[in-house]
C-alpha cells in the first residue's frame, strides 16, 4: 500500500508488536519487508535499541514491473498481478537463503502474511513453528471460513444472490454474492490457483494471529479456532501499542493537526478510504458535494489526486481548502495524513471508512463511531461487524464493490457512474452526527468499545496474555 498511501505510513497498520521473536511479511499488499530477528522479550514493553534487521530486495524488475513496485496498490493494471506474485516467489526464495544461510542467528518463530505461503516450506525447514498474520479481523476471517464450509469457492455465488454469513448468534448477517471476498469470486486477476494455495497456507499453518482483541468481536477468535482446528491468537489493537507521533519532516501532518486544533470537539468528519481505496471520479464528485455542504467540517484525504480528471481538480480547488485554512469547511490532504493522531484528536467526531480492518480498528481504539462505506475485499463483511454486530456505525448504503486490480477491473475506472448521491450521504452524515438519541447511542457504544481495547493490553488482559502466549509456545519450541 503506498507508503501507506496518504492515510498510513507503512509502519502505522497491519505490524506485529515489536515483542514477537521473528517475523517476515503484513499481507499481500505489501510484500517489502525488513527481516528481524530480535530477542523475544515481554510484551508491550518498548522494543530495545540494538534490535537487528537486514532488509531483502523485492525482485519487482526481476518478474517484469517497474522498479520499485513493492506493493499492490502501485500496480495500474490487472495483468501486472501475476508478475507481482511471481517476485513474491522469488524474495521467498532470497528470504529462506538468508534464514536457513547467512542469518548470524536462526529465527525461532515465523509470522508471515497470508500470500507468503513459501514461509511454510522455510518454517518446517528450520523446525520453527509457522502463524500466519492477515490483516482481516477475526469475525470476516469466520465467516471466510464458514463461506469455505459451505463450498462457496466452488459454487460461486451470483452478484445480486443474498449469501447467508450469519456466524454470530443472534445477529441475521447476510450480504450480496458480489459483495463477497475474492476468495469467492468468479473473477480475480490473481487467479484460482493463488486463492487454493492461500487457503491450503492458512489450513497447514500451526496459528492465526491477528490484529483485534478477544472482547470485540463477540468470541469469533474462539469460533475461529473451533473451526479451524488451530490456535487463533488476537493481539491487537497494535494502534496501541505506542502513543501517535507525527513525522516533524511532514507539513502534511502538522497541517491536518494545525487544522484541527482550530474546531470544536467531536466535530469533525474524518473521511479516508485507506491506501488502496480509489472511487471513480463521478463518485468522487457526489461525496464532495455531500461534504461541502453538510452542516460539520471535514478532512478528507484524496488517494491519486493529482491523476483525477482537469474537471475534478478544477471543483476540488474552486470548492475545497488544501492549504489548511483554520476558517476552512472542507480540507483535502493529497500527502500523508497521521490516521491516528487524527482519530484521537478531540475535534473528530465521525469516520466516513472503506472498512478495511485496520482503519476499522483504528477507529475502534479511538472510540470513534463511522460511517461505513466498503469498497471490496472483506470491507462489506466488516460494515456488518460495524453497523448490525457492534452498533458503531452508519452504513451509507453502498451495494456494488468498486474496481481495483484484483477483481481485474480498471483502477479508478472513469467510465463508473456513481451509485451513491450527494443527498443519500449527508443523510448518513446526520444519522451519525447530528446529536439525536440514535446517533448518541452510537458514540456510547464507540466509546465503550475504546475503554475495552485499552483495558485489553494491560498486563493480565486478552490481547497482553495472548502475545504472552505465543512468546511462551516458542520458547518452548
Amino acid at each position: 500500500m503506498d507508503r501507506k498511501h496518504q492515510p498510513h505510513r507503512p509502519d502505522d497498520r497491519h505490524r506485529l508488536p515489536s515483542r514477537l521473536p521473528w517475523s517476515v511479511g503484513r499481507h499481500h499488499h505489501d510484500a517489502r519487508q525488513r527481516v528481524a530477528c530480535p530477542e523475544p522479550r515481554r510484551p508491550c514493553h518498548p522494543a530495545r535499541r540494538g534490535d537487528r534487521g537486514t532488509a531483502i530486495p523485492f525482485p519487482a524488475a526481476e518478474a517484469g514491473l517497474p522498479e520499485g513496485c513493492e506493493r499492490l496498490d502501485l500496480i495500474t493494471s490487472p495483468a501486472m498481478v501475476p508478475g507481482f506474485f511471481e517476485a513474491n516467489k522469488k524474495f521467498g526464495e532470497a528470504v529462506e537463503q538468508y534464514c536457513l544461510q547467512d542469518a548470524p542467528r536462526r529465527p525461532s518463530c515465523i509470522v508471515a502474511g497470508m500470500c507468503h505461503t513459501w514461509t511454510l516450506r522455510m518454517a518446517r525447514d528450520l523446525g520453527v513453528p509457522c502463524y500466519v498474520f492477515h490483516g482481516f479481523g477475526a469475525f470476516a476471517l469466520l465467516c471466510i471460513e464458514h463461506l469455505y464450509r459451505q463450498g462457496r469457492h466452488e459454487a460461486i455465488a451470483s452478484a445480486d444472490e443474498l449469501v447467508d454469513i450469519s456466524v454470530l448468534q443472534p445477529f441475521e448477517c447476510k450480504i450480496l454474492g458480489g459483495q463477497l471476498p475474492p476468495h469467492f469470486l468468479t473473477s480475480t486477476s490473481m487467479g484460482s490457483g493463488l486463492m487454493q494455495e492461500v487457503r491450503e497456507f492458512g489450513m497447514a499453518v500451526d496459528g492465526v494471529v491477528v490484529n483485534s482483541f478477544d472482547e470485540l468481536e463477540h468470541g469469533s477468535t474462539a469460533l475461529l479456532a473451533a473451526a479451524a482446528g488451530r490456535k487463533v491468537l488476537a493481539v491487537g489493537p497494535v494502534s496501541l501499542c505506542c502513543a501517535p507521533s507525527l513525522d516533524p519532516q511532514s507539513d502534511d501532518a502538522r497541517r491536518c493537526m494545525s487544522w484541527l486544533d482550530g474546531k470544536k470537539a467531536k466535530s469533525v468528519v474524518y473521511v479516508s478510504f485507506g491506501s488502496a481505496g480509489c472511487m471513480p471520479p463521478a463518485q468522487l464528485m457526489q461525496l464532495g458535494m455531500a461534504l461541502v455542504s453538510c452542516g460539520w467540517p471535514a478532512m478528507w484525504v484524496i488517494r491519486g489526486a493529482d491523476s483525477l480528471p482537469d474537471d475534478v481538480k478544477v471543483w476540488l480547488r474552486e470548492n475545497t481548502d488544501g492549504d489548511g485554512d483554520a476558517d476552512s469547511k472542507c480540507l483535502v490532504v493529497r500527502g500523508w495524513a497521521p490516521q491516528v493522531a487524527i482519530l484521537a484528536h478531540p475535534a473528530v467526531g465521525g469516520f466516513m471508512t472503506h472498512c478495511g480492518w485496520g482503519s476499522t480498528l483504528e477507529s475502534v481504539a479511538a472510540g470513534v463511531p463511522m460511517v461505513t462505506w466498503p469498497l471490496f475485499a472483506e470491507q462489506f463483511v466488516n460494515e456488518k461487524l460495524i453497523v448490525d454486530v457492534l452498533g458503531i456505525g452508519v452504513s451509507v448504503g453502498v451495494t456494488k464493490p468498486t474496481a481495483n486490480v484484483l477483481t481485474a477491473g480498471k483502477h479508478g475506472s472513469g467510465e463508473a457512474k456513481a451509485e451513491v448521491g450527494a443527498e443519500q450521504v449527508n443523510s448518513a452524515l446526520e444519522k451519525l452526527m447530528d446529536g439525536g438519541v440514535e446517533a448518541e447511542d452510537t458514540r456510547r457504544k464507540a466509546l465503550a468499545c475504546k475503554v475495552k481495547a485499552n483495558a485489553s493490553l494491560k498486563e493480565g488482559e486478552s490481547s497482553y496474555n495472548n502475545l504472552e502466549e505465543l512468546i511462551q509456545s516458542v520458547s518452548e519450541n
